[in-house]
């Protein structure tokens, strides 16, 4: 039986309520299997693949490169050879609404946010003909206006063997295809340099040139970067999202000063760039270069304003949340670690592969604490008024990326053994800088460790993960006196351990069993290794 399986914007995580489709992976018209990626998209914490759930072929494309649209819209259709195409614009009518009727008034059509067709660098004016070689009725002059945004139609020079329209599909990006209808080009003869071996927009573009015409490709948003800067920017080190902001907003690299870690540019430095350079943009900042004069007559302090990223937007709303909702209370003790750290160091004398650190083994403690002590192992369903208590450890380590903090998870902790911890949270810590940890990996958990210490941090509170009950803040060990057994002092390696609860779930005398646990193990760590 053939049938029709809609493409939809996936919901990773309850906060999520929206995605921007970054890619398509495949082409209109491929041929396609249950479980291969079709498309890219990127919520505010990360970019993930779209699947396909059922084998078909990519029978259509509605969402192109670069918009953002709610979950659960619609942005593609696959379909079985057997199903005609007007099955399935009826399918995609009845999902979204029939296409508006097209109107002969010759009004442009609005566009999205595609490349636009903007001035001639050298001023020309010559008008792209209104007839192609392939007798269509096609008017790429009026195209190069509806899709420039200015209005100007004589900005074009298209030369001879390009003008017309294929007569079969030219695997393109969706905005080389776009243009290349809009403005009645052939794509055929146009050497492809993009992934999938698709024609982009850049293929166009130098492909006319090399014939002596010109298009000037761009965004329909307005440049905002300094324009004396058109050096190669592609090695500058920037995260995958800042790189593709940048693109979008026509801002080279070179200009942006860099602030996350390895001097790498962030998503925040982008937009904070483009808000101060922006004109009449909606966060203007004082130049450090030209200061305003204060009444006194005395410069004032410059302020740079940037927007919050997505990202920090979806923390702060989180832990406000939480920090609101959640009465919390904090409970405070001190593990002596001197036989931890001397296990360790003869533990890795005998290691050729990665070593083990004090992080992993508190947090096998932390897990083996949860099963000693289960009511914090728990969520707190608030709409249900409902507590949710798990058999397994689900373990949260939190890890601070470029783009704010994240937590994958090490998914039953309780069963690992140390080495096995360590090498699943380096592997989840190394792809979470990346970007690379699917939704599954970070959302979720059952208890959150928290680890400043390796900062310099003392001793800290943290705000818990909800809908998690607790959190466990970890500072950093020092060497102190404290009383032997018979009140002599003795110079000792403490670690300061605070668990953060929720106390509509935990009560002090719970919180104080898991901690005192806790401090057990880890003052013992031959029971971390039973």
């Amino acid at each position: 039986m053939s049938s029709i399986h809609p493409l939809e914007i996936p919901k990773w995580g309850m906060t999520m309520d929206e995605g921007t489709l970054v890619g398509w992976l495949v082409a209109e018209g491929s041929e396609v299997s249950a479980g291969d990626a079709v498309a890219s998209v990127e919520s505010s914490k990360i970019a993930g693949d779209l699947e396909a759930v059922e084998s078909g072929i990519l029978r259509r494309v509605l969402a192109q490169e670069g918009e953002t649209h709610p979950v659960g819209t619609l942005v593609g259709v696959i379909a079985d050879a057997d199903v005609s195409d007007s099955e399935v614009q009826d399918y995609i009518d009845a999902r979204v609404g029939a296409a508006p009727a097209p109107d002969d008034s010759g009004k442009p059509e609005e566009t999205g946010p595609a490349e636009s067709v903007g001035a001639s660098e050298d001023g020309s004016r010559d008008l792209a003909p209104t007839t192609s070689t392939k007798g269509t009725s096609s008017t790429p002059a009026a195209s190069a206006a509806s899709a420039g945004g200015s209005g100007d139609v004589d900005d074009v020079r298209i030369p001879e063997r390009f003008r017309g329209r294929d007569e079969s599909p030219v695997p393109a990006t969706p905005h080389a295809s776009r243009l290349a209808e809009r403005m009645g080009i052939m794509l055929a003869g146009i050497t492809p340099t993009a992934r999938g071996g698709r024609v982009s927009v850049q293929d166009v573009q130098k492909a006319i040139a090399a014939e002596g015409g010109h298009v000037a490709f761009g965004n329909d948003r307005p440049r905002v970067g300094r324009v004396g800067v058109r050096a190669d920017d592609s090695q500058v080190a920037a995260t995958p999202i800042a790189r593709r902001l940048a693109a979008e907003h026509g801002v080279n690299l070179h200009e942006i000063r860099p602030s996350g870690r390895a001097d790498r540019v962030t998503r925040s430095d982008v937009l904070g760039h483009v808000a101060r350079f922006s004109s009449g943009g909606a966060a203007e900042s004082l130049s450090a270069g030209d200061p305003a004069p204060s009444a006194s007559g005395k410069q004032e302090n410059p302020v740079h304003r940037e927007p919050m990223s997505a990202m920090r937007k979806v923390i702060a709303g989180r832990l406000q949340e939480s920090y609101q909702q959640s009465p919390h209370f904090r409970v405070t003790t001190h593990a002596q670690i001197d036989a931890l750290l001397a296990i360790r160091a003869e533990v890795n004398e005998h290691r050729d592969d990665a070593r083990l650190t004090v992080n992993d083994l508190v947090l096998a403690a932390a897990a083996q604490a949860l099963v000693a002590v289960p009511g914090i192992n728990a969520q707190y369903d608030s709409a249900t008024e409902t507590i949710m208590r798990f058999e397994h450890v689900d373990l949260s380590v939190a890890v601070s990326t470029d783009e704010g903090l994240i937590t994958p998870i090490v998914r039953g902790a309780d069963q690992m053994k140390v080495t096995e911890i360590s090498a699943e949270v380096t592997d989840l810590a190394t792809r979470a800088k990346a970007g690379t940890l699917t939704p599954e990996e970070f959302q979720g958990g059952t208890f959150t460790v928290s680890n400043l210490g390796m900062f310099g941090i003392s001793d800290f509170d943290a705000i818990i993960n909800p809908p998690q009950v607790a959190i466990l803040a970890v500072g950093g060990g020092s060497r102190e006196f404290v009383p032997d057994d018979d009140g002599a002092p003795v110079l000792r390696t403490l670690l300061p351990l605070t668990l953060s609860s929720d106390h509509r779930v935990i009560d002090g005398a719970m919180a104080a069993r898991y901690c005192s646990e806790l401090k057990r193990l880890l003052e013992t760590p031959s029971l971390i290794f039973a």
